[in-house]
């Protein structure tokens, strides 16, 4: 780690927005640049402007707005990630809380046997039984007074995390998850929606924490693409994890989903998509 003495030196707003300057950056309202550097840390804008610059000069004609572009367009994509993860959560609760109780009864669950892993199934009741306790939800509250803390499998799910979920799922019996995968998601590979659902599980918290995905590189982990997508998109890219979301999504939430990408790339024409791993293709590969 850096010593004190080889740490960048701190920067009041008006001297971050001089650096800008003298590296070319356009500012036509430097009231305006002052004002969005007090409120975004200079360090969380600048790396929007990595593709605007090379070796810390930008190129031409390029202005403090354009960066302001890409974060905008930025922020409301992280809010589509969160909506659409948000469908994929629900729903896979919904299959795994449906298959399981129908399988091995309501409190099937609780059995560690009807488990792949006798350790992370102890490791999730734990966390499970923390969670109902704390909760404060009215449907918790009255399985705990009234049912004497007895919690079918489609009630004490809905306090379970989204993380806590995909584990469940990663956890369940072999012949259960593939069961799962054929009959909700329509694909014969467990080991896909084990990874998918671990990717959407990542890009739901990159976008809750603000965290960046325009230019982004190296998301991890990879997503389990087939021999010909590896070919044709990354898995370790922002788009590699839209595929994982939208493969993952209930069918009548598909289309909305690149309905809703697509008029956010005309919102923003200054995002290209090329910059998020999206192939000039990606509606048609999607879709496949």
């Amino acid at each position: 780690m850096p010593t004190p003495n080889t740490a960048k030196p701190f920067l009041p707003y008006s001297e971050q927005l001089a650096l800008l300057k003298k590296r070319g950056l356009i500012v036509p309202d430097e009231t305006y640049a002052l004002a969005v550097l007090k409120k975004t840390n200079y360090y969380r804008l600048s790396a929007y402007s990595l593709t605007l610059r090379k070796d810390d000069v930008f190129y031409e004609n390029v202005a403090f707005d354009d960066i302001m572009e890409l974060y905008n367009f930025d922020s409301e994509f992280r809010k589509l990630i969160c909506e659409y993860t948000g469908y994929v959560e629900i729903s896979a609760r919904a299959y795994i809380a449906y298959f399981h109780s129908q399988k091995y009864g309501p409190l099937g669950y609780l059995d560690t046997t009807k488990f792949d892993s006798e350790w992370k199934h102890a490791y999730f009741m734990d966390k499970l039984n923390t969670y109902l306790e704390r909760s404060k939800d009215a449907f918790v509250i009255h399985h705990r007074e009234d049912r004497n803390r007895v919690y079918p499998l489609w009630v004490a799910i809905e306090v379970a995390t989204f993380d806590m979920v995909s584990k469940l799922y990663k956890n369940l019996l072999p012949n259960d998850r593939a069961a799962i995968a054929k009959k909700y998601y329509g694909i014969s590979s467990r080991e896909c929606i084990e990874n998918w659902l671990q990717c959407a599980v990542v890009a739901r918290n990159v976008a809750a924490h603000g965290g960046r995905f325009y230019n982004r590189v190296g998301l991890n982990p990879a997503v389990k693409l087939s021999p010909k997508h590896q070919k044709e998109f990354s898995g370790t890219r922002p788009f590699g994890y839209v595929y994982a979301i939208y493969k993952l999504l209930p069918e009548d939430r598909k289309l909305s989903m690149l309905n809703d990408i697509s008029k956010l790339f005309r919102k923003h024409p200054f995002a290209l998509p090329k910059h998020l791993g999206f192939p000039e293709n990606w509606q048609e590969l999607i879709i496949e």
